[in-house]
């Protein structure tokens, strides 16, 4: 069982990243799904930059597990496979 601590710090991490979310989609001024959100994240470096301040991650790989743990269907968008095929971040 989680204390009590671990079960805010969770639910601030969640809130945090779907502001975020919103963020980049009002950013972007049209609505945007999660999966274009993440591949606006992986294309965009100021994006990416932003997550990981905000979330205290230290690299990419704890910023792509994020978006992951949130939806874990998100491998299987063509846009995003496509994209990371064709180009590679460091992770």
């Amino acid at each position: 069982m989680d204390n009590p601590y671990t079960i805010l710090e969770k639910k601030d991490i969640v809130h945090t990243f779907l502001t975020l979310c919103s963020f980049i989609s009002i950013s972007e001024n049209r609505k945007i799904n999660l999966a274009n959100v993440f591949l606006l994240v992986l294309k965009e470096e100021r994006y990416r930059q932003l997550f990981k301040e905000s979330l205290l991650l230290d690299s990419n790989f704890e910023l792509v597990k994020i978006f992951l743990q949130h939806d874990p269907c998100l491998y299987k968008s063509k846009y995003i496979t496509k994209y990371l095929k064709k180009n590679s971040i460091n992770l």
